[in-house]
């Protein structure tokens, strides 16, 4: 009976230091991150079909992003920016609209702590378009949206707390566009390649 009360004891202590060690190393990864990129929007917009010859330029914008790793392996990410973009008809520059898209992701990073840290993600975007004018229509407006997002990436451990990143984002933004009273169907679904620096503690 002592044998066995002292394995059982043996077993707690070796369990307890284990999972102390566990909680540690847990503990030990740094949970903060901020980081900086140089973004290019590639809009891949599909109109109504009675709106035929309209087209979205691409920009190329910078992005503040704020991450919070609530485990060793799973952070989540918020993602800031503001982009401008012409609407174009035959070529021809016909208006623009301006497109704030915070976007939420959650992402794994299966090798996280590593030098080269691969990344995927999922989440929700919310597209708010303002200041949307187009010439010669007095009522134009583009809808906000809720859509999905897609996301894939890799960070590059550069020195202790400082990354290189490089990132992809879909985002689905489904909305309407109103145009003298009438509302048409807009897809602008952006496509956003990402390369920057961030910094985490």
């Amino acid at each position: 009976m002592k044998k066995n009360a002292f394995a059982v004891a043996g077993m707690l202590v070796v369990l307890s230091l284990g999972l102390a060690s566990v909680v540690r190393a847990e503990e030990d990864y740094k949970k903060f991150g901020v980081r900086m990129r140089a973004i290019y929007v590639a809009p891949d917009e599909s109109f109504d079909s009675r709106l035929k010859g309209f087209t979205v330029s691409d920009n190329i914008i910078p992005e503040l992003d704020l991450e919070y790793f609530f485990l060793k392996n799973f952070s989540t990410e918020l993602i800031l920016a503001v982009t401008k973009h012409d609407v174009k008809s035959s070529n021809d520059e016909v208006g623009s609209t301006w497109l704030l898209p915070p976007t939420l992701t959650v992402k794994y990073h299966p090798f996280a702590g590593s030098t080269i840290s691969p990344y995927v993600g999922v989440g929700v975007n919310y597209t708010i378009p303002f200041n949307s004018n187009v010439k010669d229509v007095p009522d134009f407006k583009v809808d906000n949206s809720v859509g999905y997002a897609a996301q894939a990436g890799v960070d590059v451990k550069i020195k202790d707390n400082l990354y290189f990143n490089v990132d992809y984002k879909y985002v689905n933004a489904d909305t309407k566009v109103k145009i003298a009273g009438t509302k048409y169907k807009l897809d602008l679904n952006p496509n956003l390649f990402g390369i920057g620096v961030g910094y985490r503690f």
